[in-house]
Parts: C-alpha cells; structure tokens; sequence
C-alpha cells in the first residue's frame, strides 16, 4: 500500500472511532448507518501489513532468508575449520575460502565446498576437528530448501499481485464512503460545531509527500489613528 492509500486506510480507523462515538445520532438504516458498517468492514479486509507502507515481507521470504544465515554460518564453520587443518597441510585452506555474506556469494561458496567435499578422506578430516558426522547431507539439504523457498517466493508474488489489486479496490470503495458519510455527517450535525470539527479531523485525508499548504496572508493591519 503506498501512501496515499495508507492516508485513506488511517482515515477509516479514525472515522470507525467517531462512529463508535455518534452513531446512535443516526436513524436504523440511514445511510450513514450503512456507511459507518461498511467503513469498519472495509477495515477489517484490508489485511495487516497493507495498512503499513514498504512491507515486502512473505512467509516464504522469511524461511529463505533463515536458511541463508543457517547456511552462512556452516560455511563459515567449514572455513574456519580448513584453516585449522591448513596449519598441517598448507594449502589446504585455499579450496575452502569463503566470499562475502550476500545471497548470490553465500550459494557459489556453497557449491565450490560441497565439489571439494565430495572425497570421503576430506571429509575425515573435518570430522576430525568435531564437525558433525552429516554436515555435508545437511549443507545439501539447506541448499535444497533454498530453491525450494525461492519457488514458493514466486508464487508469493503472484499472489501479491492479486491482494494488491483487492486493495486498490477497498481504498477506492473507501473514499466513496467517506465521501457519503462526509454529507450525512454534515446535515445531522449542521447545527453542532463541536461534533462537526471532530468529524473533520478524523475523515481528513492526511496526504504525504506534497507541498506544504500556503500559510494565510494575515490581513493588513488597521490604520494607525
């Protein structure tokens, strides 16, 4: 949800509070009635993490990343560990130098240490130094589950698609709302200035990233006698 669609969506809790408040001014079944129900459930379909700009997030986005780190820290382990070995074999050490921690490195490290871990005596001797019996199966396995994530991601994205498409559409029914309420509210409350101020500030739309309104000209002073 951009901004302008969040300032809509904060607009509707806000209205949702004043009707809390004054609905029981209105008549069953008035149309004000009908706007303020729908506000609220309008509100209630817009999930969470749409009323919050620049959240990205999905479920399969966050396991991948979890495997990344996991990752990362077997590689760094394996690195470690080479180094340890290296101190009596030189050399040693050089197949297993790790790049830097972003995705795209952390998976070629990954695939140039499983190559050279493919002999079971190079094996043996990380074993040796404690590394756990399967480490190898379990870098595999990690690996794996990374493509896997990284095809759930797609399908996530499509569904993105459709639930920003199915917000887009609730903001604009929004607006429609708040525009019928905003002549229902006027007319109830026409001679009640103190409700229809509270009804401004909550059905305005807070708009972001425009220009700062024009301050008012002060009018001239008066004549001095």
């Amino acid at each position: 949800m951009n901004d302008k669609d969040n300032a809509v969506y904060q607009a509707l809790g806000r209205v949702n509070r004043f009707g809390v408040a004054h609905a029981a001014a209105f008549p069953v079944g008035s149309n004000a009635i009908a706007g303020l129900a729908r506000s609220a459930q309008i509100t209630a379909d817009i999930l969470p993490d749409d009323s919050i700009p620049g959240i990205p997030a999905s479920a399969a986005t966050g396991a991948r990343n979890h495997l990344f780190a996991e990752v990362w820290e077997d590689l760094k382990a394996i690195s470690g560990t080479a180094r340890s070995i290296a101190r009596a074999e030189p050399g040693f050490a050089t197949n297993f130098r790790l790049g830097d921690d972003t995705h795209r490195e952390i998976l070629a490290s990954s695939t140039a240490f499983l190559g050279h871990l493919q002999d079971p005596a190079t094996v043996a001797k990380f074993i040796a130094y404690d590394m756990p019996a399967g480490f190898v199966a379990d870098l595999t396995t990690d690996l794996a589950a990374i493509e896997g994530k990284g095809a759930e991601q797609t399908d996530d994205k499509i569904e993105d698609i459709g639930d920003t498409v199915r917000t887009r559409n609730l903001i604009q029914e929004a607006r429609e709302v708040l525009a019928t309420l905003n002549t229902s509210v006027r007319n109830r409350f026409r001679q009640e200035p103190d409700i229809l101020a509270e009804w401004r500030t909550a059905s305005r739309i807070h708009r972001t990233g425009g220009p700062a309104p024009e301050e008012p000209t002060p009018p001239p002073a008066p004549p001095v006698p």
